[in-house]
């Protein structure tokens, strides 16, 4: 998690939303299109929240989290031009978004969440103190 109230509940509701989808499947429904797209439409929200935070913050890594995010929307978009309604397709798909997410969570927006911190910090330490009365 960032330690940004706003992306950080985006961020639960589409692990939700992924834990769901997998149940659902495993009760034996397909995904389809309608569950991509609303996979698709949270990830899109949460990207730009994202991004307009790291150029708020001047994020040195913006380029390649943005890499990130365009590789992400650039498969799922291969997934939605190939789509078949099938069990191959479901679990290829779920694979992937599992993956994905942890990996960016875990790895890319921790590294973001880390920078943040650190520049709150020095934000802190720069500001001046008043003396003691």
């Amino acid at each position: 998690m960032l330690g940004i109230g706003e992306i950080d509940q985006h961020h639960k509701q589409l692990v939700q939303l992924l834990n769901d989808t997998y149940d659902e499947f495993r009760a034996g429904s397909r995904i389809g299109m309608p569950v991509i797209d609303q996979l698709i439409g949270h990830a899109e929200r949460i990207f730009s929240l994202e991004e307009q935070l790291m150029r708020e913050s001047c994020y040195p890594q913006l380029s390649e989290h943005l890499t990130e995010h365009e590789g992400f929307s650039c498969r799922i978009e291969g997934f939605k031009a190939n789509y078949t309604n099938s069990e191959g397709t479901s679990i290829e798909l779920l694979w992937f978004l599992c993956n994905w997410v942890t990996h960016h969570l875990r790895e890319t927006d921790a590294e973001l969440a880390q920078f943040l911190e650190v520049r709150k910090i020095q934000k802190r330490l720069k500001k001046p103190t008043l003396p003691p009365r």
